[in-house]
């Protein structure tokens, strides 16, 4: 075994994948002084890009959007990586620390990052068109559902998730009919309290989407037109097109085969850090304990902890502290909508409310007497986007809150926020 090189900087690291999270460890591990090789091999023929865009600018812009690179090596000032597109990696050699892939050439490192984030899960339907149900998750599948959806058309969604609530605002907005079958009692019922679905309920129906919920597709049929038929709950209607949304699997599949602990993602802590110190995992693929959630572990599929949970490793394999652990937090485009969550919205729990024109921000306060000040623990802002910088800022400066303060109109959370300058750190904001 060739020897290794023990100084951090000069580190040879290996990134199997080539998203989101891959290149916020490529970006950072430049930006703090790394020197070492970085080797990035990604499966998709292009790139890290922006993967939100997909379900929402790239499916009803007028023109089609550009890629938004995130890695282009093309322009002076990128970090210096060497990145394979369009590679199959075939095996991870931890004890050899090497990376095969599927055209004999091998890759040495001294850390390994596992960034392969998911695919989306597969629907196995009675009938004989299960193999032409489309999926959304990498720019040739938005490429195929953009030339199909055309004015007149009619669009099944199957599933009631952020990506099927995503893709029927945008075929609504193309003035195609959609309809949007869940199987659970409310939309988004993995990710968000029953209060939060009701919300998204109405924004779907008031954009003319026929949401039917605790309803799903017994059968999808082939018709000789070209269309399929699809047997749902209560009724049997044709669609021109068939897109399903329902779940991600993580693809740490090469993981558990290297001798990885996995469970349903690769196990790892908040900075990617697995049983081996030489192995590191973040992004979608990523299944850790969030020092702010609740207790187990979970993979959390967005755009901000690609970005957080990337930049982290990075500096955990620089052996470098990490920047503050931060609440997570995810958007979501429904139409003209814009809808934000902060943290971990806790389902058992009645939020404060401030709504108004239209507007609808619910804040979950830390568990305390009704009348006692207390920390936010979560947030959920819809139609209100400037109110999440605050109350993120809120969150950082650890303002207390009392419920009661919270809820009155007559207080804007920026008053509050500048109230708590004057308080201190932990201060408390109530009147």
């Amino acid at each position: 075994m060739t020897s290794q090189s023990t100084d951090p900087l000069t580190l040879r690291v290996v990134i199997v994948g080539a998203g989101q999270a891959a290149a916020a460890v490529a970006r950072t591990l430049r930006a703090e002084g790394h020197r070492g090789d970085i080797t990035m091999l990604g499966a998709e023929r292009v790139g890290p890009y922006e993967r939100p865009p997909l379900s929402k600018t790239w499916l009803s812009a007028e023109a089609l959007p550009e890629i938004a690179s995130l890695l282009d090596l093309s322009r002076s000032g990128q970090p210096e990586v060497d990145l394979r597109t369009g590679v199959n990696v075939t095996r991870i050699d931890r004890a050899l620390r090497t990376v095969h892939v599927d055209d004999g050439t091998e890759f040495r490192f001294d850390r390994l990052v596992i960034a392969t984030g998911g695919r989306a899960r597969r629907l196995e339907l009675p009938g004989d068109a299960s193999d032409d149900i489309t999926y959304l998750r990498t720019t040739d599948d938005a490429l195929h559902i953009r030339r199909r959806l055309k004015r007149g058309k009619r669009l099944l969604v199957i599933g009631g998730g952020w990506i099927g609530l995503e893709t029927a605002c945008s075929a609504r907005r193309l003035g195609v009919d959609v309809i949007l079958v869940e199987a659970g009692q409310r939309l988004c019922e993995r990710t968000v309290p029953a209060i939060v679905g009701e919300h998204l309920l109405r924004i779907q129906r008031s954009l003319g989407v026929d949401v039917r919920l605790s309803a799903g597709v017994d059968r999808l049929s082939k018709l000789p037109d070209g269309r399929y038929a699809a047997s749902l709950t209560d009724t049997q209607e044709a669609f021109d097109l068939v897109v399903a949304g329902v779940g991600m699997v993580a693809n740490d599949e090469l993981a558990a085969a290297s001798g990885l602990p996995c469970a349903g993602g690769v196990l790892c802590d908040v900075e990617g850090r697995t049983t081996d110190p030489h192995v590191f995992a973040c992004g979608d693929v990523a299944s850790f304990e969030h020092p702010f959630g609740p207790v187990g572990t979970r993979r959390l599929e967005s755009w901000d902890n690609a970005e957080q949970q990337g930049a982290a490793c990075a500096r955990a394999i620089l052996g470098k502290q990490t920047a503050a652990h931060s609440l997570p937090w995810f958007w979501s485009d429904q139409g003209d909508v814009n809808v934000q969550i902060l943290g971990f919205p806790n389902a058992t729990d009645t939020p404060v409310l401030r709504e108004d024109d239209g507007r609808a921000t619910l804040i979950w306060l830390g568990q305390c007497a009704i009348d006692e000040p207390a920390r936010i623990e979560a947030a959920v802002c819809i139609n209100a986007p400037a109110d999440m910088p605050i109350l993120r800022r809120m969150w950082q400066k650890g303002v207390s809150v009392d419920r009661h303060t919270l809820a009155s109109k007559d207080l804007s959370l920026k008053s509050l926020l500048q109230r708590s300058a004057g308080v201190g750190q932990n201060g408390s904001a109530g009147t």
